[in-house]
């Protein structure tokens, strides 16, 4: 390997080569040149990569966006249904068929009237846990309950018990959702309990 001293000697002997001036101003320029075309290639992939990059970034966020919607949407879709409302009372009865409605408020002996907070906590569990279900119910629903809201309207729906499985819908939706197994069991023994209080009733 030479010395910067030999490598200055090799310039040195360089310049002594006959050329004309012209020659000279020419290879400089083109060292000049390719001097500083080296930072400009290098400037211009650099945005290119940035610009490669904010798309990218902007993709994962509008997708982590919708996701996330999406998601709150599904969580919440059953638990708007009472949200925090306070329930005055709620009425329950023996429902007939899928199109109408039992439960509506008038005391009759086919329905009972519950003001108890112990079975609106248990309702309330049971509904806001409840998930949207793609099962196709045939038989006829077990229970027509109404939920009465301060401040709002009425809460109308559908309960069916399906092997041991709690399904529910409101009357004016035709979106079926389900409630796990264990906010469904306490659910159901209440219902029970007051649709058995319901058959004593002379």
């Amino acid at each position: 390997m030479k010395s910067s001293f030999e490598s200055d000697n090799s310039f040195r002997e360089l310049g002594r080569i006959p050329r004309s001036q012209k020659q000279k101003q020419e290879s400089l320029q083109k060292i000049l040149s390719g001097i500083e075309e080296k930072p400009k290639r290098k400037k211009a992939i650099f945005p290119r990569f940035l610009s490669a990059a904010a798309v990218m970034a902007a993709c994962v966020m509008f997708a982590f966006i919708i996701f996330s919607e999406d998601s709150i949407t599904r969580g919440s879709s059953s638990s708007e249904m009472l949200g925090n409302s306070f329930i005055s009372q709620t009425t329950i009865a023996f429902s007939e068929t899928e199109k109408s409605f039992s439960a509506d408020g008038k005391y009759t002996a086919e329905t009972a009237t519950v003001k108890d907070p112990k079975w609106e906590s248990t309702a309330r569990n049971a509904i806001n846990s409840a998930i949207p279900a793609e099962a196709v119910i045939d038989a006829k629903p077990s229970y027509d309950i109404q939920f009465f809201l301060k401040g709002k309207d009425p809460v109308k729906m559908k309960v069916w018990n399906e092997q041991g499985k709690v399904y529910f819908k409101l009357m004016d939706s035709e979106e079926i959702f389900s409630v796990p197994a264990a906010e469904g069991a306490i659910f159901m023994e209440y219902l029970e309990a007051i649709a058995q209080s319901i058959q004593n009733t002379p």
